[in-house]
């Protein structure tokens, strides 16, 4: 019993890391997707997710434990306690600088540091080919990304579907990947595989049921704000982290003198971004975060070899060491607990601050909205009533255009049922001279002359004063364009062809003295 006790203990250890740190970023990757809200995506989701953690245990070809065991295979459970309290403790640490830690890193190297603690040598050579793994796994992220991002609109058509494959796709390749972190360590218990499947699998779902609301909290973040991007970019991320998670939880890795490692999510996350910002030559992540992702990286397995060869040298299967070693977790817990507590004060405290600044902000502005509303009562009176009239001439614009298309209606048919003759073209005619006039809406552009009169005294007084020998059209013209209207507009309102506007715009820029290099718009805003 004690020795399951150990196995259980440990797993929980390093896999809870694993479930809180990076579990989030491809739950956070596939809502992103839109994957998520198919209804059978949506119920897949864990079981497809525990399969993935459980399934390599009856499996005859284990990669990954293969080459783990390659450093280090563990004979008692004693032995692999050290494993997952090194983990813990180095990731606490690590985290502080980044915030996607490398937990798989971590994990790699207690293994490498329990295994120079207990038997006084280790593997160099799959030291190395686990070395050169994490290096080339972020950078061949990035490289596809970046590739996939540029081929993407020629090869995938069917996007939906292509994000729903792909997401199961990445859902899989992750908790195979991972499901070193709950199998290895129940290897060193001797119990049958269906035990080992039990173990890995209830610790799996214990972890995600405890840690629900922060999984869930930091899955709306990744997926509301750091992926807020467009569906290219989001389907490049998930296809090049779950093509590199596959990769390397197989054998391949081996034939170029790599070795098959669990990786780090959230740094194949954050390769792929900057993967697809040099793809799109524009950011798409903090530079501050890579330096901070890259520093934990390197960090976190230093830190984990060391206390993993500290704790293996105590924990030598006396009832003395292994509770030095559950009191060491508990001091640990306790750190992480309180740091954790600290946070979520000085957040707190910043909500605080900022809502009292809020608030003396908003009363500042309410006492100063009181002095204008006070002082500008009039002017809002005036331009209430301006607004008034203008929903009243709307109306009644309606009403007539309304009258004129069911007389306009009626004289068709009566022309349509007329026979053929010339008493039947000047009808047509005179339908079409009448739909010709109506057209130009004389009426209304001279009304919304006017009206711009009124808005814009001031500036046409301005203009008058500075320029008098501008004509009426050239006034309108200067009005139109200090209104941000276009070409194509300016010559609906003037009833000119779009060539002409642009003739009228050289001559207004000649009266006003102005040179080649100077903006028109701005110049006449100016004034």
């Amino acid at each position: 019993m004690r020795i399951l006790l150990y196995a259980i203990f440990s797993t929980l250890l390093a896999g809870s890391l694993a479930v809180l740190r990076d579990l989030p970023v491809v739950n956070g990757t596939v809502l992103a997707s839109g994957a998520g809200e198919r209804l059978s995506v949506r119920y897949l989701w864990p079981l497809v997710l525990l399969a993935g953690l459980v399934c390599p245990c009856l499996l005859t070809v284990e990669p990954l434990t293969e080459a783990a065991e390659s450093i280090f295979k563990p004979s008692t459970a004693t032995e692999i306690l050290p494993v997952g309290l090194a983990t813990a403790i180095a990731v606490i640490v690590a985290g502080r600088f980044g915030r996607y830690v490398a937990v798989p890193f971590a994990f790699m190297a207690s293994i490498a540091g329990l295994s120079l603690a207990s038997t006084g040598h280790m593997s160099v050579v799959a030291v190395r080919s686990y070395v050169f793994s994490w290096m080339a796994a972020p950078i061949l992220c990035a490289l596809l990304a970046a590739g996939i991002y540029r081929i993407y609109a020629l090869t995938l058509k069917n996007e939906r579907g292509i994000s729903m494959i792909t997401s199961v796709i990445l859902l899989v390749s992750f908790s195979v990947n991972y499901s070193l972190l709950f199998t290895f360590l129940t290897r060193a218990v001797p119990v049958s595989s269906t035990a080992h499947m039990a173990v890995a699998g209830g610790c799996a779902a214990f972890l995600c049921l405890l840690m629900r609301k922060e999984i869930s909290i930091d899955t709306w973040n990744i997926a509301d704000y750091e992926l807020d991007v467009n569906s290219q970019s989001i389907s490049s991320v998930i296809l090049s982290m779950a093509v590199v998670l596959a990769l390397f939880s197989t054998p391949l890795p081996g034939k170029i003198g790599m070795a098959a490692t669990p990786l780090p999510v959230g740094l194949l996350f954050v390769s792929a971004l900057t993967g697809i910002s040099v793809a799109r030559q524009r950011a798409l992540t903090d530079s501050k975060i890579i330096a901070g992702i890259i520093l934990s990286a390197v960090l976190a397995p230093i830190l984990a070899f060391i206390l993993s060869y500290c704790l293996a040298k105590v924990v030598d299967g006396t009832v003395l060491g292994s509770l030095f070693a559950l009191t060491l977790t508990a001091l640990a817990a306790g750190v992480a607990l309180f740091f954790r507590w600290k946070s979520g004060r000085e957040l707190q405290n910043q909500i605080l601050r900022a809502r009292e600044r809020q608030l003396f902000s908003t009363q500042r502005s309410l006492s100063a909205l009181e002095v204008k509303t006070e002082m500008t009562e009039k002017d809002l009176l005036n331009k209430l009533d301006i607004k008034r009239k203008e929903l009243v001439d709307f109306a009644l614009g309606i009403g007539d255009q309304k009258r004129f298309m069911e007389s306009f209606y009626e004289d068709l048919k009566e022309v349509r049922a007329m026979p053929d003759g010339e008493l039947k073209d000047a009808r047509t005619d005179a339908l079409l001279s009448s739909m010709r006039e109506r057209m130009y809406f004389t009426s209304e552009i001279n009304d919304f002359y006017a009206r711009s009169e009124v808005l814009h005294r001031d500036f046409n007084l301005r203009l008058s004063e500075a320029y008098p020998n501008l004509t009426e059209n050239e006034r309108k013209l200067a009005n139109l364009l200090r209104q941000g209207f276009s070409s194509k507009y300016i010559a609906s309102l003037m009833n000119i062809a779009p060539k002409s506007v642009e003739i009228n715009r050289y001559r207004l820029r000649c009266k006003l003295g102005l040179q080649r290099s100077d903006n028109l718009i701005k110049f006449i805003r100016a004034i």
